[in-house]
């Protein structure tokens, strides 16, 4: 009974070996097709083709010529406004009654009977109203330019935290496939020491088994990579199949020393959340400024030409022409009970806007404390894990020669090589991680 269990046990070793190499095979192909693919980029390029093609911006951009347009559209306001008018009348057989229909005498009258006339209007004044008009649309052009900054700021600060979260993926796989290399290497060392009877098939399996896992790690980072490419792609107006490679260097790493007032400071100055807030205060502003406009008259200069054929009937048929020039007011009295509550509206809308501007300052603030405490910690992080890698090191370095020489178990050996493959990729993380914390400080100081 137990010679079958032991053949049983042996043969799911030998399909769970079989169903992993198959696995790791299919992987490998998979990960050689997609890398030696990829599309070399640099982070400037990168951010030159964002800005160039990102769709969000180019809706930002559409925006703001909208609003110049409307701006433009306010001005012609305090243009003369001129309006040609013209008829043309048939008449039948006119008739003037005597009495009630008592008796009727045909007038011998011309059919046709035509005019025309053309009519200015030039406003003089009217309550402030129209340069308060124009100057809203101004504000709003305004609002619409610092929309296309902050977009524009948002698509570069995405482009700079994927590209780089890109290359973490890259040196994670180049980290992984030289483990795979050296666990390569091991496994030949094994399966001779298996025959020999130096060591245990459990131990040929468990390392064939850390083999396989490095492998199917490096399959899901090529995943992602595909999955972070797309997302790329789209940012910067590629096509969505295109795999990119980032170009980093040494030299990108920061070694800047930030100064926690100083990046407030310059936040409050440079971003364009604050000054959308106080463009929204003078808005409304504005707004109370219009509403108010309505208790004042409207005054207008007038300018007439008139033609009439024929002028009046059924003695005169000759043509009447004249002009005349003229001043017109109106004036709305009910403005001044009836706007009482719009005005109150509007005032109550300026301590909103003022409320808004301090709550994004607080915002502000929050946003580069966050990113100036993860800035300095990922410097900290970096002096910490390479630490970490130089004991790692050494601690494998001694488990490989207590494990050649038959002092140390394999499980000590593949714990060791994981702790310091763990180590170096924690190290590539967190150079990668500072570029990217050091991006997020600049964004949130305004200046990226």
């Amino acid at each position: 009974m137990s010679y079958w269990r032991f053949k049983v046990f042996r043969l799911k070793h030998l399909a769970l070996f079989l169903l992993s190499c198959s696995l790791n095979v299919s992987f490998a192909q998979q990960d050689t097709i997609i890398l030696a693919s990829a599309k070399k980029i640099r982070l400037d390029e990168a951010i030159l083709l964002g800005i160039k093609n990102n769709r969000q911006l180019k809706l930002a951009n559409a925006d703001l010529a909208i609003a110049n347009e409307n701006v433009s559209q306010a001005k012609i306001a305090k243009a003369p406004r001129i309006s040609l008018n013209g008829g043309y009348n048939y008449i039948g057989d006119p008739k003037i009654y005597e009495g009630f229909y008592a008796r009727n005498v045909t007038v011998d009258y011309y059919d046709h009977q035509g005019f025309a006339n053309i009519v200015s209007s030039l406003p003089i004044y009217a309550g402030n109203a129209i340069n308060t008009r124009i100057n809203q649309q101004e504000l709003i052009s305004e609002m619409q330019e610092s929309a296309v900054k902050m977009t524009e700021a948002d698509v570069k600060n995405a482009i700079t935290e994927q590209y780089f979260t890109l290359e973490k993926l890259y040196r994670q796989i180049e980290v992984t496939k030289q483990n795979i290399i050296n666990t390569d290497i091991r496994i030949n060392q094994l399966k001779s020491r298996v025959k020999n009877g130096q060591n245990l098939t459990s131990d040929l399996l468990r390392t064939e088994l850390q083999q396989s896992n490095f492998k199917v790690s490096v399959f899901r980072s090529t995943n992602t990579i595909e999955l972070i490419s797309n997302y790329l792609d789209i940012l910067i107006g590629f096509p969505t199949h295109t795999i990119l490679k980032p170009e980093v260097t040494e030299s990108m790493i920061p070694t800047e020393n930030m100064n926690l007032q100083q990046s407030l400071e310059e936040a409050f100055q440079n971003r364009e959340e604050i000054k959308r807030a106080g463009i929204r205060i003078k808005l409304s502003e504005s707004t109370l400024s219009l509403t108010k406009s309505g208790f004042k008259p409207n005054v207008n200069a007038n300018v007439i030409l008139n033609t009439e054929y024929p002028a009046q009937w059924p003695n005169y048929v000759n043509i009447l022409n004249y002009w005349a020039v003229g001043l017109s007011l109106n004036w709305d009295i009910s403005s001044f009970y009836n706007l009482k509550h719009r005005i109150g509206s509007d005032k109550l809308e300026i301590d909103k806007s003022n409320i808004a501007l301090k709550v994004t300052k607080d915002q502000i603030t929050t946003e580069v404390k966050n990113a100036y405490v993860r800035y300095a910690e990922s410097k900290e992080n970096i002096k910490t894990y390479k630490k970490d890698v130089e004991l790692s090191m050494s601690n494998y370095k001694i488990v490989k020669s207590r494990y050649d020489n038959d002092f140390a178990l394999i499980s000590e050996i593949v714990d060791a090589e994981l702790q310091l493959n763990n180590s170096r990729i924690s190290l590539v993380n967190a150079n990668l991680d500072l570029i990217i914390q050091y991006y997020s400080l600049q964004y949130a100081m305004g200046k990226l």
